[in-house]
């Protein structure tokens, strides 16, 4: 396919509010636009749905992420989008738009069929119903740990149509800029005067159970225990979550670490926050796909610690093994932060395949190959 033929290409997805398959969403359609080709997006709608008409993207309300009787009405409403368009690629991003999709090809005879990518964000169940994230004309794994997961899902099997393109994190916004001792964290200091002399620890991400912050809270209190001075933030929107907040403050009060914890609500400046810091924590209790916020700090500079499972320890493998801590280990994970607090510890280069650009040109490459290649009808049914 000549790169100045133009590419209708449809994106589904449940809903565009944040989250890492959303953003992903709307920085891949940012890169189809910006490279000529028609971009739609069918989802429920979302915060993130101006940002992607903005961007020059087509939103198409469908509720195809939707258990109810929306569903059913979807499954006609994207067969009249895909034939009124014309669409020549589906990149589905989530398992029940990719159900739709399935059954709408049922209704359409092979040589109006899309080709279909579908890209697996997460490490979900190994049951029929995630296995049709495997039917597709090509598949794409965020990380390496989803791409063997899929194969675990396929039975073993070898899975020649899966192909690894990492999420991107974009290279000048989190620049590599640590450590920073003004801007950020001089503003910090200067609002939380009891911080100064002490450690800052960051530990980024949704204020969920699961997410590490019972491991953090224990963690602070076995580093003051010796000695050591650290304040925690833990940012994130603390509304509708006041109840786990007020949980981790009790534990936090009866551990005597009360002062070394602090709720700084959503963020957006997190560039600045892991460029002041010392160090970044992952401490999610169940592997993640990819941990994009481990990628953010890494790039960034800052040393990173965390559990060795899942998208989090395959990056640090590859970037700070020095950050490498089994999962649950509460010993180790305090030795390794008293260490890397202790040291020079920094890093090593961020490798360019974790790049944004790097993320959409892959992609694009992608879309462009299979309809070039397309010769073989029915192939994503």
């Amino acid at each position: 396919m000549s790169q100045r033929e133009r590419m209708t290409v449809l994106q589904l997805i449940p809903a565009m509010d944040s989250g890492g398959a959303e953003v992903c969403v709307l920085e891949q359609s940012r890169a189809l636009v910006g490279a000529g080709h028609r971009v739609l997006v069918g989802s429920a709608g979302g915060r993130l749905e101006s940002q992607l008409q903005a961007a020059g993207a087509e939103a198409v309300r469908l509720h195809c992420g939707m258990k109810s009787l929306h569903w059913f009405r979807s499954i006609l409403q994207l067969r009249r989008v895909l034939l009124s368009e014309r669409v020549d690629v589906v990149d589905v991003h989530s398992r029940l738009p990719a159900w739709c999709l399935w059954f709408v090809l049922r209704l359409l005879p092979a040589r109006q069929r899309p080709l279909v990518v579908h890209t697996v964000h997460g490490l979900n169940s190994l049951g029929y119903y995630s296995r049709i994230m495997l039917r597709a004309t090509r598949v794409v794994a965020v990380s390496e740990c989803v791409r063997e997961h899929l194969r675990v899902m396929a039975g073993g099997q070898q899975t020649a149509g899966v192909v690894v393109i990492y999420r991107g994190v974009d290279s000048q916004r989190f620049s590599r800029r640590w450590p920073q001792s003004d801007g950020w964290r001089a503003e910090y200091l200067r609002e939380h005067p009891e911080a100064i002399g002490r450690f800052l620890l960051l530990l980024p991400g949704r204020l969920s159970r699961g997410k590490g912050h019972v491991d953090l809270i224990r963690l602070l209190a076995d580093l003051r225990a010796v000695g050591v001075e650290v304040q925690a933030l833990c940012p994130g929107n603390t509304s509708g979550r006041e109840h786990y907040v007020s949980e981790l403050q009790s534990l936090a009060a009866a551990l005597r670490v009360s002062d070394c914890l602090v709720f700084p609500g959503l963020r957006e400046d997190l560039e600045s926050i892991y460029a002041g810091v010392d160090v970044v924590l992952s401490l999610s209790s169940s592997p993640e796909s990819f941990s994009l916020t481990t990628a953010e700090a890494l790039a960034t500079g800052v040393p990173v610690v965390g559990y060795d499972h899942g998208g989090a320890g395959e990056l640090l493998r590859r970037i700070f093994s020095d950050g490498l801590v089994r999962p649950g280990d509460r010993g180790e994970l305090f030795e390794r932060v008293r260490r890397v607090l202790g040291g020079q510890l920094v890093p090593g280069p961020f490798p360019a395949d974790l790049e944004l650009s790097e993320m959409q040109r892959k992609t694009l490459e992608l879309y462009e190959k299979i309809v070039s290649d397309r010769c073989r009808p029915g192939e994503s049914g």
